[in-house]
């Protein structure tokens, strides 16, 4: 079959004419509110009127730099951050929140007649930033400020310890006392105004108890710098943030007098020489923990080597005796008499090839004086000395404490002896020494030098 022949499509083309929109409401009224807003655009940057806002929280600038009281050495203490409130006027899309802020202000304190130390009141000068805005200011909150100038100063106190109880309260039980306090730091430095930090007389570090103390007790201390009137000075501050206070309590008690010995011979540790002490017993205040434990107060050590064979007399001074609490102020020595007249004493020429060397350090050696004579007074009973020579006498020398570096020295010796356990050597000599080497450590050691 013969292929039907196909119609052909007739084309046709839309065409928007200018009075076709015009006909149209919908275009009609959009074109009218455009026309709308930009009449209204124009009207308000052309012909708006002029409207006052408040700007809150404007900083105050206070620029030292190149300033004269910066050429004075002045500076400015205590407050120093201020803020006002600014009242501006202008057009009201200028003045709008979007448009100006805080940060199109500036408000400056005016440093110009600050010329010496004191509270100085100061005017204050404001400008907007951008020099082409039609943007006015009105008024703002305060015309001054008043800040503290000064040249800055440290100085160093001596800091005291102020324990307080509040009235009525005992600060220990009965049968205790509280001692002076002991302070974690010493000093402290005070900085601030020089007008102000020259008024300070004291610095205290203030612990308040609210009850009895009944141990020793350590609590942290508030710093009160303070001036002729108890008050505290302005713009001052202290080093010390972290102070403590110890609080010693003590405890009471009455105790008899003892005495110590150094190179006692072992005859006299059981038997001790006659001996007297004055006063026999002592009130004094003790460490709480350690008071029922103490029997006697030690008023110090005597060396055997100090005792002759006659009266001896030995002197303590109470403020030496460590740990201790005197309550008797007028207490000021203790006497000890050692009665030693009943033994004899005989002389002996000692030589002497070698030194026993005690406490020298490690690393450290001695080169003592090649055989040397000695001569050295032993005490004893007469049966005992005569049983003695000079070869049972041997010599130390103690270098416990001492600061030792390579070269000369002059140490003490001191003398013993082998054989009798109830005679002692009297008296001590001194000889020079060479040190050599280098310590290497702190442990101490006992090393025997041979003299060659």
């Amino acid at each position: 079959m013969p292929a039907k022949p196909t119609k052909k499509m007739k084309k046709t083309k839309n065409k928007i004419s200018l009075r076709s929109l015009t006909e149209n409401n919908r275009v009609v009224f959009g074109f009218s509110l455009l026309l709308a807003f930009v009449l209204w655009c124009v009207v308000s940057v052309y012909a708006s009127p002029e409207v006052e806002r408040t700007i809150t929280g404007v900083p105050v600038n206070i620029d030292m730099t190149d300033s004269t009281p910066e050429r004075l050495g002045l500076m400015p203490f205590g407050e120093t951050e201020f803020y006002v409130d600014v009242v501006v006027r202008g057009p009201k899309y200028q003045v709008s929140e979007v448009m100006f802020t805080a940060n199109d202000l500036r408000v400056s304190a005016n440093l110009n007649y600050v010329d010496s130390a004191g509270q100085k009141e100061l005017g204050l000068r404001y400008e907007i930033l951008d020099s082409s805005s039609d943007v006015q200011v009105v008024s703002i909150s305060r015309e001054t400020i008043s800040i503290y100038f000064d040249t800055l100063k440290e100085s160093t106190f001596t800091l005291e310890p102020d324990v307080i109880f509040p009235d009525g309260v005992d600060p220990v039980a009965d049968g205790y006392m509280l001692d002076t306090p002991i302070l974690s730091a010493s000093t402290v430095t005070v900085s601030g105004p020089t007008t102000e930090v020259n008024k300070i007389r004291r610095v205290v570090a203030r612990v308040e108890n609210e009850a009895s103390l009944t141990a020793t007790t350590t609590s942290p201390a508030q710093i009160y710098m303070l001036t002729d009137t108890g008050a505290s000075p302005n713009y001052c501050t202290c080093s010390a943030d972290d102070v403590a206070v110890t609080m010693l309590v003590k405890k009471i008690v009455t105790l008899p007098v003892s005495v110590d010995f150094q190179y006692q011979p072992l005859d006299y540790i059981d038997q001790p020489l006659p001996m007297t002490i004055s006063p026999e017993t002592v009130t004094v205040a003790l460490n709480a923990d350690v008071a029922d434990s103490t029997l006697s107060l030690s008023a110090g050590t005597i060396d055997f080597s100090e005792i002759s064979n006659t009266n001896n007399t030995f002197t303590f001074h109470t403020s030496e005796i460590e740990g201790a609490k005197f309550l008797d102020d007028s207490l000021k020595t203790i006497t000890v008499h050692i009665d030693a007249s009943e033994m004899s004493s005989q002389e002996f020429d000692v030589e002497l090839s070698s030194i026993t060397s005690v406490n020298l350090p490690a690393g450290l050696e001695v080169q003592y004086p090649a055989s040397s004579s000695y001569r050295v007074t032993v005490i004893g009973p007469q049966e005992s000395l005569e049983a003695i020579s000079a070869s049972d006498i041997y010599a130390e020398a103690d270098y416990t404490g001492q600061e030792l570096s390579p070269g000369t020295h002059t140490v003490e010796i001191s003398f013993f002896v082998r054989t009798q356990n109830d005679c002692w050597c009297y008296g001590t000599d001194d000889i020079s020494v060479e040190i050599s080497g280098e310590a290497i450590s702190t442990t101490q050691s006992t090393q025997v030098n041979q003299a060659e």
